[in-house]
């Protein structure tokens, strides 16, 4: 009987000390730190879909973003103005669908309307409506597509163009053929007829190819791969003359062990349709296979990431304990004593992988990597899963090695796309070293987040291109304080641990110029005014007399400069400076030969990237390890995200939002091959360089300024259709601009006569510098005669030309004109007449009218 009592004594006190334990947690402010996978993606996707064809896919957001900043796909639609889409819904329960066409400069919203022609099944969503008719004819709307859920609204984007004889389909089936005859060696012939191949040595490689590549290369050589995930083209740029198309798929392939291999595969072509035939004008092929540390990686000296671009970020630590690399988006660390290899972040799922994992617009950036093994990192563009799935912005992450946990220290929502960001991550991302202050560039400003408040100030606003620079540990960051890349006085180097400003000058008869960072030391240029030509934006020459290298504190580390030789720009890449020269010729300036400064100052991680030839993978990526021992096995590690529930310390919101900048001054924006390749200040640097790469040129309000290789043969413009000051040859920018508000005025100086052509053959009417004056460029033949007209001369003046009439006969003529007469002369005069009075054009653009 005692037993039994003392029995229930001790049960009464463990039920009442569970009980107040309870009421505790209940009535009580506690935190439960567990930790998780990551969330699998649950956002629908969407294809539009053109003749039963799928295309375009859509990625989803979960807030509505600023049309301007989401330039992706575009979308053709015939006359009917039909649309038909498919929605991959992956369980998410959709209640309803609705689509708005908003102007590409995002103004004006021209109709919001439900879809009520709904196909539901047991997986998708097909839906097809049809646009109202106040589109007009080869203009670029934005198509904004909004699913409704129980809880949510998820919001899609494509560009449109309503017009005709685009040959979408053929397009679209070449590509689709393409990539699916490249997977058989008996295509081999076939696809050969499309490919330009060059005689090369040395082994082959299959992480990237173009145009140029063999017909064995193409098909993959001794690989063997199968689909995995398949291919959705994607068209990025399309009008009467030329599609680019990109697609992203996955392969597998069966390593010698029997083990499968992935792979991410990116395809890029350019594409024109003639004569009934598509044809290839342009081809690229990046693969990257995706690390798995199970397969065989190991080798002498260092882990082999296979078939990849040997352009691989990777650190270590002070000690070379702990190694870290980024391959294909995924981050990885290895812990040399332990021989542990930790997956430390992937969007990838480990299970029920779908096409939502190969969506590559982001990018991983390690910030630091302490002598334990912890790292601060960012992720960079679109989430593809998790928390902020369907969000765009920067993500700081630190990851405990002790723990192989990964905390989220702040997320900054930017609603910028992946190609706006990418830029200013490159620039500057860096965590304090007492750990409390993130500091980030984004769109010209710079921030300092704090990560106890999770509140942000600009300790920076409003810096030009060119105007600032970041040094490769992120620790320094430099900015001419003027602000003017061509006219500056003043550099400030300032250090984010310490907060001190080291600042730089130079004489009032010069100037100076940022060249960026070699790891923390700052190299710059001093340039004499006398020789700074700035009369044409964009075409500008600063010819630096010295070079300088100089530590955080602006103390000179290396001087640079020969007696006679100036330098006009330079190219940091690692521990190698490569400096363009030139030297005077008169009144001229001409090239010289490039020259290099090397660090040897600086320290050896022991890690480094070297490739290695086999049979069947051809050129594989090896990443040494230094003087690491290799063990005979991997241990692998997968991390998991810690969070906190219950307490103060969940309700803490680590997110921030900064708003898309309205920008005033003019910005142009170079796409090619399917992505953002560069932001310029000017149109003429901007057009040429789209050139350069078959690209396309538009400014922040997405208004296409040039396009390439997009203009009829011919092309006239009536005098009575140009404005009096253009015909007037007023060459003065500032009036142009107070005269012309309906149009863009761009200086187009150095460009070329076929560059200024397109203006012409888009209704724009361009004035050119001859020998005999300024002149108004309003036409062209199909025979390359150009159309002058000059309203300034008096009396009779006579030109002398060569070109072929109507008929194409050559006709030399010498006949007098009066003042206000249009003339022609050859394309071969013409080019001679503009180099020779230095390549000076005043371009227009019609801007956007209002709907």
């Amino acid at each position: 009987m005692k037993r039994f009592l003392t029995r229930l004594v001790v049960l009464a006190l463990i039920f009442s000390g569970a009980v107040s334990v309870f009421a505790y947690l209940i009535n009580h402010d506690v935190t439960v730190i567990k930790s998780r996978d990551m969330d699998s993606s649950n956002l629908p996707l969407i294809y539009m879909v053109y003749k039963d064809v799928e295309m375009n896919p859509l990625h989803g957001y979960v807030q509505p973003m600023s049309v301007t900043q989401v330039r992706d796909t575009l979308t053709p639609i015939s006359t009917d103005r039909d649309v038909a889409i498919e929605i991959q819904t992956y369980g998410e329960k959709i209640k309803d669908v609705y689509f708005e066409v908003i102007t590409a400069d995002g103004k004006t919203s021209l109709e919001n309307t439900k879809v009520t022609n709904l196909s539901r099944h047991e997986e998708s969503i097909n839906a097809s409506f049809v646009l109202q008719n106040q589109l007009r004819m080869n203009r670029e709307y934005v198509l904004k597509i909004q699913l409704h859920t129980e809880d949510r609204d998820i919001y899609y984007y494509t560009r449109v163009v309503q017009q005709d004889s685009l040959h979408t389909k053929e397009y679209l089936d070449f590509v689709n053929a393409f990539s699916n005859k490249s997977l058989s060696k008996e295509n081999a012939d076939t696809l050969a007829l499309y490919l330009e191949p060059q005689e090369t040595t040395g082994e082959g490689n299959l992480s990237f190819m173009d145009i140029s590549a063999t017909t064995d290369d193409i098909v993959w050589g001794d690989l063997n791969p199968k689909i995995y995930y398949k291919a959705i083209p994607a068209i990025k740029e399309l009008n009467e003359t030329t599609a680019t198309v990109v697609q992203e798929y996955t392969i597998s392939a069966q390593s010698e062990s029997e083990k499968t291999e992935l792979y991410t595969v990116t395809e890029y072509f350019r594409l024109r349709y003639s004569n009934e035939t598509v044809m290839l004008l342009d081809f690229e092929r990046s693969t990257n296979e995706v690390f798995n540390p199970e397969n065989d990686v190991l080798t002498e000296g260092g882990i082999r990431l296979g078939i990849t671009e040997k352009n691989i970020s990777f650190a270590s630590d002070e000690n070379n304990q702990y190694f870290a690399f980024v391959q294909g988006g995924d981050l990885w660390t290895y812990d040399v004593r332990k021989g542990k290899i930790a997956q430390i972040f992937t969007f990838r799922q480990k299970n029920g992988s779908d096409y939502r994992d190969i969506y590559g617009q982001h990018q991983v950036k390690i910030i630091s990597l302490d002598t334990d093994g912890n790292m601060y990192f960012v992720v960079a563009g679109y989430m593809n899963r998790g928390e902020h799935e369907g969000e765009s912005g920067l993500a700081l992450y630190y990851y405990d090695a002790s723990s192989s946990g990964i905390t989220e220290r702040i997320f900054i929502n930017t609603q910028r796309s992946y190609d706006l960001l990418k830029a200013d991550v490159d620039t500057l991302t860096y965590v304090s070293e007492d750990e409390r202050h993130f500091y980030f560039l984004l769109d010209g400003d710079v921030y300092d987040a704090d990560l106890n408040s999770f509140s942000s100030k600009k300790i920076l606003e409003d810096r030009n291109l060119n105007c600032c620079v970041g040094s490769t540990t992120g620790k320094y960051f430099a900015w001419l304080e003027e602000n003017e890349a061509y006219n500056s006085k003043t550099i400030d180097i300032l250090n984010l641990d310490t907060q001190k400003t080291a600042k730089l000058v130079c004489g009032e008869s010069e100037r100076l110029r940022l060249l960026g960072f070699m790891r923390d030391s700052l190299i710059y240029g001093i340039a004499n005014v006398s020789d700074i030509y700035t009369e044409h934006e964009g075409d500008e020459l600063f010819p630096m007399k010295q070079i300088f290298i100089v530590n955080e504190a602006g103390e000179n580390i290396k001087t640079y400069g020969e007696t006679g030789i100036y330098i006009t720009g330079g190219k940091i890449e690692d521990r190698l400076l490569t400096m363009t020269r030139v030297k005077r010729s008169g009144d001229e300036w001409v090239a010289t030969k490039e020259d290099h400064i090397i660090d040897n100052a600086g320290t050896d991680s022991g890690i480094s990237l070297t490739t290695q030839a086999s049979d069947r993978k051809q050129t594989e990526v090896v990443l040494l390890l230094g003087n690491a021992e290799i063990p005979d096995k991997l241990q692998v590690v997968r991390s998991r995200f810690v969070v906190t529930e219950g307490g103060s310390e969940s309700t803490a919101r680590t997110e921030m939002v900064i708003d898309a900048k309205d920008h005033e001054e003019e910005t142009y924006y170079v796409y090619a091959k399917g992505k953002l390749y560069g932001i310029y200040q000017h149109a003429n640097t901007a057009i040429r360089e789209a050139d350069r790469l078959f690209g396309i040129v538009v400014n922040q309000e997405q208004l296409y300024i040039w396009e390439r290789g997009n203009r009829p043969t011919e092309s006239t413009i009536p005098l009575n259709q140009i404005a009096t000051t253009i015909l007037n040859c007023e060459t003065d920018l500032k009036k142009l601009e107070a005269a012309l508000s309906d149009r863009l005025v761009l200086d187009l100086s150095g460009c070329t006569m076929d560059q200024i052509l397109y203006f012409i053959g888009e209704g724009n009417p361009v004035l050119a510098n001859t020998a005999d004056g300024w002149r108004v460029l309003n036409g062209y033949d199909q025979w390359g005669n150009v159309s002058f007209y000059n309203p300034k001369a008096t009396g009779e003046d006579v030109y002398t030309s060569s070109y072929y009439d109507e008929e194409g006969n050559y006709v030399e003529d010498s006949n007098k004109r009066t003042a206000a007469e249009t003339y022609l002369l050859s394309d071969e005069d013409s080019l001679k007449l503009f180099e020779n009075a230095g390549n000076e054009f005043i371009g227009f653009i019609k801007l956007f009218e209002e709907p």
